[in-house]
């Protein structure tokens, strides 16, 4: 009798810790979050209302950060020192592609 309760009491509480998980949503890792260079890892932050592309120096040190009231959908780095940024309205209407000077952090220059 007592297996009995404990078998219950374990499938009840997997049944429901189930049905907890299902209700949290992870975000959606489709692009790739981190770029390293030689000297700084660049690193892209989702938030609800704007989106960061932050640099860090290796030893942790804050280079610079750029926000994005647009969602980031995918970024590459050339062989310059340029970082190239797609991004969409998150109202969904409007596209950008967006320049970044990868030491400074300055806007180079965007386009809708």
């Amino acid at each position: 009798m007592k297996y009995l309760v404990v078998l219950l009491t374990g499938l009840c509480l997997f049944c429901a810790t189930g049905a907890q998980a299902a209700d949290r949503r992870d975000y959606d890792f489709e692009q790739e979050r981190m770029l390293l260079t030689s000297d700084r890892l660049m690193v892209v932050s989702s938030f609800d209302t704007q989106d960061h592309i932050t640099a860090y120096d290796y030893s942790g040190r804050l280079l610079w950060n750029v926000p994005f009231h647009a969602k980031i959908v995918s970024w590459r780095m050339t062989t310059g020192s340029y970082l190239f940024v797609f991004s969409k309205s998150r109202t969904g209407f409007s596209t950008y592609v967006t320049c970044i000077d990868a030491l400074t952090g300055a806007m180079v220059w965007q386009k809708p």
